[in-house]
């Protein structure tokens, strides 16, 4: 690991190096042990990460408490949705019938219906037998 790639990660994870991934933190403790470049950079971040949680602003509890509580009223007055009447369960149950849609359901009903109410055909005649009475030539007219 470099000087330059162990800037980079300490940019990107921090100084506390337990929070690093495995591999990164042992090629960093070897670089740390070797280098005193790596160990000023690292006494700079764990310092500027010491100055940040010192002054940055806390939150005021109270307020934060104030904050929870206005949350929980409003998600206390909210509506409950309405439960769903026998048609929607219906349709929900009949779901999965009807991959395609429901189009494709009426379609398959209107043709199952046409099927069965239709009169059965007879077999028709022989399709050739008009054309055994046209004359040939070589026949007698």
């Amino acid at each position: 690991m470099t000087n330059a790639r162990f800037a980079l990660l300490l940019d990107r994870h921090g100084p506390a190096l337990g929070r690093w991934p495995e591999a990164e933190r042992a090629a960093a403790g070897a670089l740390l042990a070797r280098s005193a470049e790596a160990r000023a950079q690292l006494e700079a971040a764990l310092a500027l990460d010491a100055r940040l949680r010192r002054e940055l602003a806390q939150p005021d509890p109270a307020a934060v408490a104030r904050l929870q509580a206005g949350i929980a009223r409003r998600i206390a007055r909210a509506p409950l949705p309405a439960r769903p009447g026998p048609l929607p369960r219906l349709l929900a149950l009949l779901r999965p019938a009807a991959p395609a849609g429901w189009g494709a359901l009426a379609a398959m009903a209107t043709c199952a219906l046409w099927l069965s109410l239709s009169p059965p055909r007879t077999a028709p005649e022989d399709p050739f037998g008009p054309l055994q009475n046209l004359p040939l030539a070589g026949d007698a007219f």
